[in-house]
């Protein structure tokens, strides 16, 4: 037997006389074994342990023993081996031929299933080695594992492990090539979020670009070619290649300090290359940004430059890079005077001299175009029109007018000119409800401003019936301004329009939260707010201011003395000096008053009285409610609601006061909207084709008062 190592545990048991010191070096030797051998080599119990841990050692004697009597002739009473792979497979193909005698073949799929001992795999690792038989699988591809269980799969493609050809074969290029196109589908920033070294000090990767699979699946030519400018922007702001060589500079005292920099010396040259020609390009592109700045100059005075002018902004130019300032600064400073221009801050017209009208100018005219349905600078299809001086043509100012409203910069007019005429404009901040009666007003204000525009919008777009503003029935929610509305079926946040929302008091202007909301208290309505409001904002009519001397009403409804808001309007009214506006405005309001202070139908008041909606008009008509007052403004007072808008309309597209003059074209209008159904482009054209929006007077003519 083995020689035991002198000094050992094991020799030192042996040399025991007395049974306690054996027992004692006994569990010494099994602590050994169990936690494994000293650290030193040369210790005897090092050697001790590999001697009784070894494959060759007594502990493993009796598995020795197994496997030789395993391994003779087979007979009647003999066992399979217990352990390894039965020795009769190796050596044969599956075909019936002869291979090594140390291999294994087999025919994919299978399973090979070993069995070893556990004391003798413990720590350990089995490791194998798989190819291809030449003969008969060159073509062919394999995966190989390895584990302690069986397989779920043995006939699809595994995600974690190789795959196995032969080199130089026609499987291995096709697997490759397939690989390369799957992988061309998704980007290496998905699957390895960190390309940069965020967490490193200094980095040359300052900006990394991964959007070829967006190209190449996504975008079409013209969109490929902007996001490719888009870079080349990038790099001109952002100065990438002068800040890789400061970046590099830097990385280099860290090589310094603790590594070797020569492994970044080759970096240097390319580096440096790049910076120089970025800056060669930087003065060479100078030309070109100036000629820019007057091309925008042209486009922001909204007329071709006169010769002075461009001369002007040139020799600014020149002359701050004659102070030494940089070409960035003198630019800028450039743009500076350019913006604080006459020619840009107002829309200039050219008046003829002595007292007779005038036309205006192509170029003046695409801005007077622009500005009333856009509120803003002509686009470029506007400028070309007019520089080629057909503008002037009413068949082409009227065919690009269409053209624009059918543009999302329709918008503009909705709220300049819409929301102005309503008097809601600027509602998304408004702040004046009290946060204690109504909470929920500061996060719906927006989504009501909102609706307004969006309404508004839509139908100037769609060339609608201008009867809508008072009796559509959809309007355009989310799903918070429904809940507020009592309008169901409307979920997320998304915007859409809905119809049939005449049944829950909505549609139109009327049933508009922003309208409902700003002519109220902070606290309560006001059916004078709201009356008034109808009276002069929807009928144009116009009503003296009332006396200095009338008591407010009280701010909380809830604090009358018992009364609604409506006996306290009666009451009041009651004064000889204020009956007579009264009886105008107060049945408008009174028909309002089933909504609350910001918009909400009601039922009752804050302090739980009934609310009345009946009403008798000054001229006798009885209304009830909203869709009562709806129905009387678009039938007894229809004349007087379109005359209004018109006259607005008007007003918001010459940028001044309706006159008196402007009767026959406001006439004119009422006709063209009853002629084509109240199609809001039949307002539109008459004020396009007018004098008063085609021509200019006289320097020396006297303006009149407006109506």
């Amino acid at each position: 037997g083995p020689v035991i190592p002198a000094g050992s545990l094991l020799a030192r048991w042996q040399s025991a006389e007395r049974p306690d010191e054996k027992q004692k070096f006994a569990e010494e030797v099994q602590k050994l074994l169990v936690g494994g051998p000293p650290a030193a080599k040369e210790h005897p119990d090092a050697a001790l342990y590999r001697q009784l841990a070894s494959l060759g050692g007594p502990l493993f004697a009796g598995a020795r023993t197994g496997a030789a009597q395993s391994t003779g002739k087979p007979g009647a009473g003999d066992a399979p081996a217990p352990w390894g792979i039965d020795p009769a497979q190796f050596g044969k193909h599956p075909e019936g031929s002869s291979v090594d005698s140390s291999s294994l073949c087999l025919r994919a799929p299978a399973v090979v299933t070993i069995k070893l001992p556990a004391d003798l795999v413990a720590g350990c690792e089995l490791v194998t080695a798989g190819v291809l038989h030449e003969a008969t699988g060159r073509e062919g591809s394999v995966q190989l594992l390895v584990g302690t269980s069986q397989p779920e799969i043995l006939t699809a493609l595994r995600s974690d492990a190789p795959v196995l050809t032969t080199e130089g074969s026609g499987a291995r290029a096709r697997i490759t090539a397939t690989f390369d196109e799957f992988r061309r589908w998704f980007p290496a920033a998905l699957c390895y979020p960190r390309i940069v070294p965020v967490d490193e000090a200094v980095t040359l990767a300052l900006f990394h670009r991964e959007d070829e699979p967006l190209k190449r699946l996504m975008l079409d030519d013209e969109q490929s070619a902007r996001i490719d400018r888009l870079w080349k922007d990038l790099k001109f702001v952002s100065h990438e290649p002068t800040e890789l060589v400061d970046a590099y500079n830097q990385l280099m005292e860290y090589a310094t300090q603790d590594g070797d920099p020569r492994l970044f010396e080759h970096l240097r040259k390319p580096l440096n290359d790049g910076a120089a020609g970025f800056r060669k390009f930087l003065v060479e592109v100078e030309p070109r940004q100036l000629s820019a700045l007057v091309d925008f100059a042209a486009e922001a005075f909204r007329r071709p430059l006169a010769s002075h002018e461009t001369e002007e902004l040139r020799g600014l130019y020149a002359g701050l890079r004659a102070q030494d300032l940089p070409h960035e600064e003198a630019l800028r400073l450039t743009l500076a005077r350019m913006l604080v221009s006459p020619a840009f801050l107002y829309r200039l017209e050219q008046a003829p001299s002595g007292e007779s009208a005038g036309p205006v100018s192509s170029w003046e005219l695409a801005s007077r175009l622009s500005y009333f349905l856009w509120s803003s600078l002509p686009d470029r299809e506007l400028r070309e029109t007019a520089n080629t001086g057909k503008l002037v043509e009413p068949d082409v100012l009227v065919a690009q007018a269409r053209r624009m409203l059918g543009d999302a910069k329709t918008r503009r007019l909705a709220v300049e000119f819409g929301c102005q005429a309503l008097h809601i404009y600027d509602f998304h901040l408004l702040d004046e409800k009290s946060e204690r009666h109504f909470p929920s007003f500061s996060t719906l204000r927006g989504d009501m401003y909102e609706e307004s525009i969006r309404f508004l919008t839509d139908l100037f777009q769609r060339d609608a019936p201008i009867l809508e503003l008072w009796d559509a029935d959809h309007t355009f929610l989310n799903e918070a301004l429904a809940k507020h509305y009592g309008v169901p079926g409307v979920t997320g946040a998304e915007w859409r329009r809905v119809d049939g929302v005449r049944q829950y008091g909505r549609g139109g202007v009327l049933g508009l939260a922003t309208t409902l909301a700003k002519q109220s208290g902070a606290s309560r309505t006001s059916p004078i707010l709201r009356g008034n409001w109808v009276s002069e904002v929807l009928l144009g009519e116009r009503l003296p201011r009332p006396p200095k001397e009338v008591p407010r009403l009280p701010e909380d409804e809830t604090a009358t003395a018992g009364l609604t808001v409506r006996q306290l309007v009666e009451k009041h009214s009651i004064d000889p000096r204020c009956s007579t506006c009264h009886a105008r405005i107060d049945p408008f309001g009174f028909a309002l008053e089933g909504y609350d202070a910001i918009g909400r139908r009601r039922d009752k008041d804050l302090a739980d009285r009934p609310i009345e909606t009946r009403a008798r008009t000054q001229d006798g008509v009885e209304i009830d409610g909203l869709d009562g007052l709806r129905k009387y403004l678009l039938t007894a007072r229809r004349s007087a609601v379109i005359r209004q808008f018109c006259r607005k309309l008007l007003g918001y597209s010459l940028g001044r006061g309706v006159q008196l003059s402007d009767g026959p074209l406001l006439d004119e209008m009422q006709r063209s909207l009853e002629q084509h159904e109240y199609r809001f482009f039949a307002a539109v054209e008459p004020i396009l084709r007018s004098r008063q929006f085609r021509e200019i007077r006289g320097r020396d003519s006297q303006f009149e008062d407006a109506n």
